[in-house]
């Protein structure tokens, strides 16, 4: 036997009632959420099977399997692949790959590293390989979907990248710096040791 299944706009009463009223009285008059059960006793015993109240009569619920092929024809449970999803996966490879050389630069910068300098412009070049596949893919025709789905992604790269490069000219200054003030330094060395 099928398992009782809650409907709206079901009566609660049992059938006894029902048929010594009106039944579309009685259903306007009880309807609640519940199934009403056709026969004598109570829960699922033999000769129960749940019916639906309607206006004018009593109904049969329709089987769950019969009712999921009505609902269910012609819908697809899966998505399909948009053209664009070629292009935005290139773009995504190419992105993890440029945020994994950003990382690694900036990484590299906070612990002060020889390597340093090397992985910015590796974090920098890798970046603009990303940009110029972006450039290339907005101005096909799927730019509406990689500009909603790869735009804020670029920008914000974009934007860690510019300060990689702003770092550099400051480190590039502070180290000229420095060798002048080395240079400095030795020759004030000389200039004591050749006094003694």
């Amino acid at each position: 036997m099928p398992p009782i299944r809650l409907q709206p706009r079901t009566c609660s009463l049992p059938v006894a009632v029902i048929k010594k009223t009106n039944a579309g009285s009685a259903t306007r008059t009880f309807c609640s959420s519940r199934v009403i059960l056709a026969g004598a006793g109570q829960g699922r015993q033999a000769g129960y099977r749940p019916l639906v109240c309607g206006a004018k009569k009593i109904e049969k619920i329709p089987a769950r399997s019969s009712l999921l092929r009505t609902l269910g024809s012609g819908v697809r449970g899966y998505a399909t692949a948009t053209p664009a999803d070629a292009v935005i996966e290139e773009l995504t490879e190419q992105y993890s790959v440029a945020m994994d050389e950003s990382e690694l630069a900036w990484q590299e910068i906070e612990n002060h590293s020889a390597f340093a300098a090397n992985d910015r412009a590796a974090a920098v070049e890798e970046f603009f390989k990303l940009k110029e596949m972006y450039e290339h893919a907005i101005k096909g025709e799927h730019r509406v979907e990689v500009k909603r789905r790869m735009g804020q992604k670029i920008r914000k790269l974009e934007q860690a990248t510019k300060m990689l490069e702003d770092m550099e000219l400051e480190d590039t200054d502070y180290l000229e710096d420095y060798l002048e003030d080395m240079d400095l330094e030795d020759t004030d060395l000389k200039d004591t040791d050749s006094d003694k």
